[in-house]
C-alpha cells in the first residue's frame, strides 16, 4: 500500500484523528473528537517521514501550538505510537489503532 495521497483514522482512546498524506513531506491532520467530544481542529503541517520498513514510517511535525509530534506509523498491524511534546515541555505517549479512511 502506498500511504502517499490516501486518508487515514487514527484512535488513540482520548482523541481521534484523520491524516490526510499529500507527500513525504505534508499532511493535513484533523482531529475529530478530543476527550469524547466533537471538534474539528485542522492544520497542514509540513512533515519528515522515514520508512523503517516497508508499512512501518516514523513521521513527526511541529504543529502552530508549538507541539512537536513523532510518530511511528505501522501500517501492517495498523497500530500508531504517538510522542507528543507540549509547549510547556509535557511529554505524552500514546498508543492507538491506524485504519485506512475508507475502510
Amino acid at each position: 500500500m502506498n500511504i502517499i495521497g490516501n486518508k487515514f483514522k487514527i484512535d488513540l482512546g482520548m482523541a481521534k484523528a484523520t491524516l490526510d498524506i499529500h507527500s513525504d513531506t505534508s499532511l493535513t491532520f484533523t482531529i475529530i473528537e478530543q476527550n469524547g467530544n466533537a471538534v474539528n481542529i485542522s492544520e497542514t503541517v509540513e512533515t519528515k517521514m522515514v520508512e523503517l520498513r516497508p508499512q512501518l514510517f516514523q513521521v513527526t511535525w511541529k504543529e502552530e501550538n508549538g507541539k512537536t509530534i513523532t510518530q511511528v506509523q505501522d501500517y501492517e498491524n495498523e497500530i500508531v505510537y504517538s510522542n507528543v511534546t507540549l509547549p510547556n515541555g509535557q511529554f505524552v505517549n500514546l498508543k492507538g489503532t491506524l485504519k485506512q479512511a475508507d475502510k
